[in-house]
């Protein structure tokens, strides 16, 4: 089968700030931390048990990236729009209630005190990107190496872009405890995952690799970053009518793009080519959340 390409659109939310409404304040009064999502919907998962908001964060921590599709990797500290569901460090930026300009930025750890319900997906933390679960089913529990997914969310006439995913290889879902993953993933991820599908050898959802700039410098996973910085900017934009790319339109869900007449490959160069012309560089790999449940211990 040859790589497919996909946009898949995901809620593209900040949690509001609100000190007690998912925000607390440590006793020192300076330190604030968004707590674990644990903001439930009103729809279920297939085992009756119930399913928890996303919502995206605004970003700052340690990676890798490259400043253009000839260069190296650098090591910086990065600011950029991602998923991490589990705790931060929050420093709050106005941004006048508009959602495309970050409330705050995040700087990531890792704890399983007062653990919430809500996993992170993708997972863009660590040596590779990891994407599994997230609206799978049909040819997304199928995806051939190569394929290209782009994860998103569209606010109006425009598809804001996070996260850039080239499929590298999969793992069954009912296999992925085989596999040594990182303390840190299987608690911020693959223990939802275990929820969700039992690892029931049945399921035919996969936990797929991403490709890195390592395994193949000319078609990687990225996400658009900027360097160092201590103030917010709008998330990477792409208007939907936009010939270019002939994104589609769809608000929720996903799409195999069938009016775009281009390659996965040629697709992602358009893509990494306009990121870097509207100022964004390629973060390539990012620091895994440390865990630390020591400033949480203030908390008891």
């Amino acid at each position: 089968m040859n790589p497919l390409k996909v946009q898949l659109i995901h809620p593209g939310r900040q949690k509001p700030f609100r000190l007690g409404k998912g925000y607390i304040k440590l006793p020192d009064g300076q330190i604030t931390i968004r707590e674990w999502c644990n903001d439930k919907t009103k729809s279920l998962k297939p085992n009756g048990k119930p399913n928890y908001q996303h919502y995206r964060k605004f970003i700052r921590n340690e990676g890798m990236y490259v400043p253009s599709l000839n260069a190296k990797p650098k090591g910086a500290d990065l600011l950029f729009w991602g998923e991490w569901e589990g705790y931060s460090f929050f420093d709050e930026l106005p941004n006048n209630g508009n959602d495309k300009l970050p409330n705050g930025i995040h700087r990531l750890f890792h704890s399983t005190i007062n653990k919430g319900g809500q996993n992170t997906d993708p997972y863009v933390y660590g040596d590779y990107f990891k994407y599994a679960v997230c609206l799978q089913k049909g040819m997304l529990t199928r995806l051939p190496p190569l394929s290209l997914v782009l994860f998103g969310t569209v606010y109006g006439n425009a598809f804001y872009l996070d996260t850039v995913f080239v499929v590298g290889s999969s793992v069954p879902a009912s296999n992925v405890l085989t596999y040594a993953y990182s303390q840190t993933y299987r608690e911020a991820t693959l223990h939802q995952l275990e929820e969700y599908t039992g690892f029931n050898p049945s399921s035919e959802i996969k936990l797929y690799h991403g490709l890195t700039w390592w395994d193949r410098n000319s078609y990687f996973s990225f996400v658009p970053c900027k360097v160092n910085g201590n103030s917010g900017f709008e998330r990477f934009r792409i208007d939907l009518g936009d010939e270019a790319f002939e994104l589609a339109r769809n608000t929720q869900g996903y799409s195999y793009l069938p009016n775009c007449s281009l390659s996965p490959k040629e697709l992602w160069t358009r893509l990494a080519r306009k990121c870097l012309q509207d100022g964004f560089v390629l973060g390539v790999q990012f620091q895994e959340p440390k865990i630390n449940d020591v400033v949480l211990g203030q908390l008891r």
